[in-house]
């Protein structure tokens, strides 16, 4: 296949890209339970666990293939980490806003839909383990949330591998969930956790807990073209421009 060619095929690929709808990722009606998340700040920010109990309510997942995406987010959230001023994060995010464009790829998942409804016991626990990596930037909306925060992040990009590991248990209403990161080209998930809970929670180090409670959250993702798909086509629009002005 020459140039010419390829370059008008990833035109195509790119308006297919740019048309696809979005597939929802996570959503949740409803759901609340109590939370701790620890290790962030014992010298490993790379490692760090988060426990759950008292969970309610329901969470659909879904698993895509490999690919680039837009991540975007909306529906609302509450967490308490303390009764009082100040002691209480409330999120509302009416329309779907952007957070992330780039790669996101997973091992240990098998592309597809998951229910999971908790409140009842289970048959028996059930763990899982998969990872997840990703290579790309965070929206606008995302870095002005983090500077409204006082986080001193400046550069959008980052990349890195998380991995996930951890246990449904039979109670139904308790999940012990444990994260490690590598590859990181940014400062990582637990380094933000470490400096949330500086800033945050000095009187409590090393751990951030409280109660959570989900309302109408939906996170879906819509592909779009990669990045030498992108440069393909655009080799494609200036070809055809070059060819009209010929003619």
């Amino acid at each position: 296949m020459n140039l010419a060619h390829r370059a008008l095929g990833a035109l195509a690929l790119a308006a297919i890209s740019l048309s696809a709808p979005a597939a929802v990722v996570l959503s949740s009606t409803s759901m609340s339970g109590s939370f701790a998340i620890t290790g962030f700040a014992d010298g490993t920010p790379t490692t760090f666990s988060a426990s759950y109990s008292g969970l309610t309510g329901s969470v659909d997942l879904t698993a895509l293939a490999d690919g680039y995406y837009t991540v975007s987010a909306q529906g609302s959230a509450t967490f308490v980490a303390f009764a009082g001023p100040g002691g209480t994060l409330s999120i509302d995010v009416p329309t779907a806003t952007p957070l992330f464009t780039g790669f996101l790829g997973s091992s240990g998942l098998t592309p597809g839909s998951y229910a999971f409804t908790f409140g009842s016991a289970l048959p028996f626990a059930i763990p899982f383990a998969f990872d997840i990596a990703y290579d790309g930037h965070a929206s606008p909306a995302v870095m002005s949330a983090l500077a409204l925060l006082g986080f001193p992040f400046v550069d959008p990009a980052g990349a890195g591998t998380l991995s996930v590991s951890g246990v449904f248990n039979a109670d139904g209403t308790s999940a012990t969930v444990n994260f490690s990161e590598s590859g990181l080209s940014w400062a990582g998930f637990g380094a933000t956790l470490m400096m949330a809970d500086a800033a945050f929670g000095a009187g409590s180090p090393n751990l951030i807990d409280g109660t959570f409670a989900l309302r109408n959250l939906q996170i879906s993702a819509t592909p779009v073209p990669a990045p030498a798909t992108l440069a393909l086509a655009a080799l494609a629009l200036l070809m055809a421009g070059a060819a009209r002005r010929r003619g």
